[in-house]
């Protein structure tokens, strides 16, 4: 009497064979498929099938405990009744207890998200891979903070030969720098801003924004608002809000002078309303059509945006080559896999705002700045 595994190619040739050797006495305990062999290991031990019932019996039980603790009736208990049992009888105390097991139903969902969200940060190693003094821990937990791979790996430099925390902090400043724009300085420097974006991603806010800021840094109130769009319904309603509360007003597109180079100190910011595809064809026309006419083009990127949606926008906006401002901060934060998005794009990000405060509420996004968001909100998991 005795316990054997029996591999062969398919299920039934496995079959045969466990019936070959123990004839009908024999009990299955396992089968499996490993490298397309089917594995089968059954017994005629009488203390394996004696305890192999027992794990069956085991499992049938803890359902039925299950089961009666979230009051599910079982076939059984079903079948038994019949209407007559209803006439005369109080009704059962499965409404009663609704409201308590769905309340229990919703703690057990809870505890398998819970689980299965933990499982989804594991990462499999060997012993050499868990100690946080030793560089090579640190893209594991990169990896748990959702940094891309591909970042991870081109940024590997940072942290190699560093602990946990110095490589980590080595590789947000490594980050940072690939992905800080230094058009900065041009924004102050430029007389002609195009702004454009998706709708609802805060175009008309960043253009008060900026007028509020170049309007201090310039000292003049020279500065005036166009609204670029592609329907007949005139000014945006936002933009006319802010030009009233800003004092700069809001001009006809269609009367702009592209071949005049202003000679003043004049900022004329250019609200290109719509989708993003408008505003990429909308700037396209007037490089081509006014090669002389120089600019400065931000894209407003919402925080919150999926790696799909920046992949998106960065395809479409390869010819232009935009600076990005990162919008409605004070609403959504940054996560690692945005970032990670921008660098693997090659995207540069220049400006970082909110969305409520329009004066002072501008940040350049450079090295230092970047680097410290990073610290700040990426803790470790």
């Amino acid at each position: 009497m005795k316990t054997q595994l029996f591999k062969a190619r398919d299920m039934k040739t496995a079959m045969n064979l466990v019936n070959d050797e123990y004839g009908d006495k024999a009990i299955i305990l396992s089968t499996k498929r490993n490298n397309g062999v089917v594995e089968v290991e059954a017994s005629d031990n009488d203390k394996v099938i004696e305890t192999h019932k027992k794990k069956v019996e085991e499992k049938k039980n803890f359902s039925k405990v299950f089961n009666k603790e979230i009051n599910i009736p079982s076939k059984e208990s079903e079948s038994n009744r019949d209407n007559v049992s209803y006439l005369g009888k109080k009704e059962s105390n499965l409404n009663t207890h609704g409201k308590v097991d769905s309340e229990m139903l919703e703690k057990i969902q809870i505890q398998l998200e819970s689980l299965k969200d933990e499982m989804n940060k594991m990462i499999i190693t060997d012993q050499s891979g868990i100690s946080d003094k030793l560089s090579y821990y640190t893209p594991i937990k990169l990896r748990q903070e959702k940094f891309l791979p591909e970042i991870i790996n081109k940024l590997s430099y940072s942290f190699i030969g560093k602990n946990l925390e110095e490589g980590r902090v080595s590789f947000f400043r490594e980050l940072s720098k690939k992905l800080a724009s230094d058009d900065f300085p041009r924004l102050l420097n430029s007389k002609n801003i195009f702004i454009f974006g998706n709708s609802g991603s805060g175009k008309s806010t960043l253009s008060a924004k900026i007028a509020s800021f170049l309007s201090d840094k310039k000292n003049t109130k020279d500065i005036c608002f166009y609204d670029v769009t592609n329907s007949s319904a005139g000014n945006s309603d936002t933009l006319r809000s802010y030009s009233r509360v800003l004092g700069f007003p809001v001009k006809d597109y269609n009367f702009f002078n592209f071949n005049k180079q202003s000679e003043d100190d004049a900022v004329n910011i250019f609200d290109i309303s719509g989708d993003i595809n408008f505003g990429v064809q909308k700037i396209k026309e007037i490089k081509n059509s006014f090669p002389s006419f120089n600019f400065c083009s931000i894209l407003t990127l919402p925080s919150g945006s999926n790696s799909e949606m920046i992949d998106g926008l960065s395809d479409k906006v390869s010819d232009i080559r935009p600076m990005i401002a990162v919008t409605k901060l004070d609403e959504c934060w940054v996560g690692a896999e945005e970032f990670s998005s921008l660098a693997k794009n090659n995207s540069r990000i220049g400006i970082v705002t909110g969305t409520k405060v329009l004066i002072d509420s501008i940040i350049e996004a450079n090295e230092n700045s970047l680097t410290k968001y990073m610290k700040e909100n990426f803790k470790g998991v």
